[in-house]
This record gives C-alpha cells, sequence and structure tokens, in this order.
C-alpha cells in the first residue's frame, strides 16, 4: 500500500515539473568554438533607446536585425507601447519577425515582449539559461541557450556571461567579419567581445549596443576602447546605458572606429 502512494505521489510531482516548465526548451550545445556560418549582408534598425530626437525615446534597447535568411529583435525596449509606435514609424511590420533574443531579463530589455506575444503569438524567444521565472510570460516558445550556439544561418548567440545577471550578446558573421550587438554589457563589453572572438574564431568588425558604463572614468572609457581595439573591432556605437563620456572621447579622440548611432538609425554592412 505505502508503495502505490509512493508511486503515485512521484506522478504527481512528475506532472506538476511538467506542467511548471511547459513551453520552455533548452538549446543543446557542446560548448567550446563553433563554426559559425556566413551571409552576405545584414540590416540593423535602432527601433528603441534614450538617445535620438526624431523617434519616441525611451530608457532600453531594442534592435531590429536582417539577413538573407531572416529577420529578428534583439532585445525589445522598456514598453510595449513604444516598440509598437517606433515600429510602426520604421515601417517594420512585427508579423516579419521570425524570432526574439533577448540579453537578459531587465524590465528596460523585456518590457515589449507583451506587444510581440500578442502579434505573434508563440513565437521563438531566445533566453540566457537561468533567466528569472518572470520573462516566461505566456504565448511565447522560450529556448534558453547556455553556450555560443548558432540560432540562424549566419547569426549566433554568444553564451553568457554573467554580471549580475546573467547576460548574452548575438553575432552575426558578415562576410568573416563579426557584428556584435550588446544589451547592457554588465559583465563587461571587453569580456562579451573576447567571448565572441574566442568562441566563433572571426576578427569583430561592430560592435553596437548599451557598454554599460554611464559613470565610468576617463580613464576606463580610454581603456576600454583601446582593449575592443587591440581585439579587432573597427567601428563601436556605444547607446542606451554606455554614458555619454565615452561616446563622447569615441567622436572626439577615436572618430574612425566612432558611429553615431541612436533610435532610428539605420546601419547596412557592407
Amino acid at each position: 500500500m505505502r508503495f502505490k502512494i509512493a508511486i503515485i505521489f512521484l506522478i504527481v510531482v512528475v506532472c506538476c515539473f511538467l506542467v511548471l516548465f511547459e513551453g520552455v526548451r533548452n538549446i543543446p550545445s557542446s560548448g567550446g568554438s563553433i563554426e559559425l556560418s556566413s551571409v552576405d549582408s545584414c540590416k540593423l534598425t535602432v527601433v528603441v533607446d534614450n538617445y535620438g530626437d526624431e523617434l519616441e525615446t525611451a530608457w532600453g534597447l531594442s534592435i531590429f536585425v536582417e539577413t538573407p535568411y531572416s529577420k529578428f529583435l534583439f532585445d525589445t525596449g522598456p514598453d510595449p507601447g513604444v516598440l509598437e509606435r517606433n515600429m510602426r514609424r520604421l515601417g517594420i511590420d512585427p508579423k516579419d519577425i521570425d524570432f526574439v533574443v533577448i540579453s537578459h531579463e531587465h524590465g528596460d530589455h523585456i518590457g515589449g515582449l507583451s506587444y510581440i506575444a500578442k502579434v505573434k503569438p508563440g513565437i521563438t524567444v531566445y533566453v540566457p539559461k537561468g533567466i528569472s521565472k518572470r520573462i516566461k510570460i505566456q504565448n511565447l516558445s522560450i529556448v534558453e541557450v547556455n553556450n555560443t550556439t548558432e540560432i540562424a544561418h549566419g547569426v549566433a548567440v554568444i553564451g553568457w556571461l554573467y554580471g549580475p545577471p546573467v547576460e548574452q550578446a548575438l553575432a552575426i558573421n558578415v562576410k568573416d567579419r563579426l557584428v556584435i550587438i550588446t544589451g547592457c554589457s554588465h559583465p563587461g563589453v571587453v569580456n562579451i567581445v573576447a567571448k565572441a572572438v574566442r568562441d566563433l574564431k572571426l576578427r569583430p568588425y561592430l560592435v553596437l549596443g548599451g557598454f554599460h558604463m554611464g559613470g565610468a572614468s576617463s580613464d576606463t572609457c580610454r581603456e576600454t576602447i583601446e582593449h575592443l581595439l587591440d581585439l579587432g573591432v573597427e567601428k563601436m556605437a556605444p547607446i542606451h546605458c554606455s554614458g555619454e563620456r565615452i561616446r563622447l572621447m569615441l567622436r572626439q579622440e577615436f572618430q574612425e572606429h566612432w558611429l553615431e548611432c541612436h533610435v532610428g538609425s539605420r546601419i547596412s554592412i557592407p
């Protein structure tokens, strides 16, 4: 009798576990370096940022990425309304979005997910493994990524690093040059780029996104720029949480490596 009760209890526990994690999948990855396929071009559009004056600004980040093989969002900004209105003004149809990549769990990067879930129910959302359960909202197919993994032709999620919180970045291989997109760079933008180079064995061309250096000193900003140059980065476009000091330093002292960027900016590579 006791054995039967124990079996029934075990079945109930397993069923509850499966219900709790319904819709959440893990991407298998062996870790280490991978060979990333290449695309001939990509286009980047900054949909949400706190820099800019022509479109609606908000403290957060969202970037629309187009390659010949896929269209997707990297982060969704802090507010579904801002995301929707800016996408409309930029001529981006949310129904064209193939998937979403989320860098980390902070509200200024996941706030627009409810809008995407409404217009594209069931869409795949790639998140770093270990992310808080609060991002796992209804009408989304959540895929947890652990190690650096190719998720679309020429597109890889850079396996998470710890900030805190856990954070992942994105890389697109455009003719054997990496376009790297960061959310907030809580683990350090240099560490993220170094991991991308190590895991993908490719030279970095552009780093776009949050550098998380709002309170950094001039010396720290200069060291960061020089470290990125040592890694092979040719262009830098710090936005969102990067702070004005590093943007000004790039514009004034490293002009050949500076790419001015803000909400509404469109970048085509090559």
